[in-house]
């Protein structure tokens, strides 16, 4: 024990061996007016991203994830310039409840977070956000997220293994934890899982519950990496997910490594993600821009050919084929997967084209299925390659249906999960995939494939329940 306990001093000394950052006079640990303890972390550089040595298999459980995920790569040397304080717990139940006392009532919600000393969820990233804003309003200082890379950074405390802990994490630290790929865990879990903070040892810069007890919000939209070294990075410039870190409780050990990313729509309010602050300015650097579109949505024609109107020619064939659309290469394990790939939804758009979206998978109940799309243009006889179209990182993306209304807007109907059983619904129209919000009963696991018109300018989506009944819920453009 006292080799490993020695180990993280040691790697913490060579990482800023060629960076010496000074303290500067700030205490290295503080107690702020709401009574949150916060530690100082000193600036420095570190490797983000995965590298190292393959995950062990008893944490991959499947040959394919030993090299982490796709989003994780390339790893990539990063320098955080000014230090911070960061919060050495999660934000608990008593401190939230300061700022937005109606909070209260959720308590206790499907099981998840009692108690006072509990980490607060079923929070989304905007309340986190306004409790930070309302904190620094109440103090007069700088509170925020903390970005995806200050986030991994300290959680890393100068390590450069999988975990703080090592290549390997104890069991103290899993909770209600999967030790197979598939199924997923029970989710909610049948008796409540406590998420009292604090209750596993810090790492070496004296940060609790970085591996495990709830996911935590960052300040970053989503977006792939690039190989460049980069200072301050702030993310992308814009998105479709808010990224959180650290995973939680009822999550594989896999995913709760110091490298892995998760997200979801910034929204979203689940049992499973919660926050921690950082007390100091943010970064002036500007952000990444948006990556550029997947092939799917590049060089879409917006002409609507004039004959689309007159049908085919009754004098030559009509249905020829067949043409292959599933167009990914072999061994893809990210973005797209080559193993499974299904549940296709097509529409026609306005143009003429064909669009046609599936997810893809290892397996339908893991984490890494992903909705992907092809386009055979108005005009072309083979379909283009297959492309992503939507992909909460490190959620099942699951269900895909789409619908044209007839004039100019396309539906996409989704969910969101972390397995097998979606926790959120979600409707995308239009030009720029605008999303939209339908309550959907609790007990309704996901859309069907299909989408059909129930009356004028109306879609009506068909759900599968979890009793294998059927559900229905309709959308238009301004519901």
């Amino acid at each position: 024990m006292k080799r490993v306990a020695l180990l993280p001093i040691f790697l913490v000394a060579w990482a800023f061996s060629a960076d010496p950052a000074p303290n500067d006079g700030h205490v290295k640990e503080m107690t702020n007016s709401i009574g949150m303890r916060l530690v100082w972390i000193e600036p420095g550089a570190f490797k983000m991203g995965f590298s190292g040595e393959p995950i062990a298999a008893a944490i991959a459980l499947a040959p394919w994830r030993a090299g982490g995920d796709f989003d994780e790569r390339p790893a990539h040397r990063v320098r955080i310039s000014k230090g911070f304080y960061m919060g050495a717990f999660e934000v608990t139940n008593a401190q939230y409840e300061q700022f937005d006392p109606a909070h209260r009532s959720l308590r206790g919600k499907l099981g998840f977070s009692k108690e006072d000393n509990e980490a607060v969820v079923f929070v989304s990233w905007n309340d986190a956000n306004r409790f930070c804003q309302w904190l620094s309003k109440e103090e007069g200082k700088a509170y925020r997220l903390p970005t995806e890379a200050e986030w991994e950074f300290a959680a890393r405390a100068g390590t450069t293994t999988h975990y703080y802990t090592a290549d390997t994490l104890p069991e103290q630290f899993l909770k209600n934890a999967p030790q197979s790929l598939y199924p997923p865990a029970t989710y909610p879990p049948p008796t409540p899982i406590p998420t009292v903070v604090g209750q596993t040892p810090p790492n070496a810069w004296g940060l609790y519950d970085m591996h495990g007890n709830v996911e935590e919000w960052t300040h970053d939209w989503y977006g792939p990496y690039e190989p460049a070294e980069q200072t301050d990075p702030l993310g992308r410039a814009a998105g479709d997910f808010r990224v959180t870190r650290g995973g939680s409780h009822s999550t594989q050990a896999y995913f709760l490594r110091s490298e892995n990313r998760m997200g979801t729509l910034p929204d979203d309010q689940h049992g499973l993600i919660g926050f921690r602050v950082v007390l100091g300015a943010m970064p002036k650097t500007k952000p990444l821009p948006a990556p550029p579109p997947p092939l799917n949505q590049r060089n879409v024609s917006q002409v609507i050919p004039s004959e689309l109107s007159k049908g085919p020619d009754p004098s030559k064939p009509y249905f020829r084929g067949p043409r292959k659309y599933l167009k990914i290469p072999p061994d893809s394990y990210g973005p797209m997967f080559s193993t499974h790939n299904h549940d296709t939804a097509l529409v026609e758009a306005p143009n003429g084209d064909l669009l046609a979206i599936f997810y893809s998978c290892v397996q339908e109940p893991g984490r890494e299925v992903a909705i992907v799309a092809t386009r055979l243009r108005y005009g072309h006889d083979e379909w283009d390659d297959a492309s992503p179209f939507w992909d909460a990182p490190d959620r099942d993306d699951t269900a895909p249906a789409m619908w044209f209304d007839g004039k100019k807007t396309i539906f996409h109907f989704a969910a969101i999960s972390n397995g097998e059983d979606a926790e959120e619904h979600l409707v995308r129209h239009g030009k720029d995939l605008d999303i939209l919000r339908k309550p959907i009963p609790a007990d309704w696991r996901q859309p069907a494939r299909s989408a059909d018109a129930a009356s004028r300018g109306t879609a009506a989506v068909h759900f599968v329940r979890r009793r294998k009944s059927m559900g229905l819920v309709t959308a238009d453009r301004h519901n």
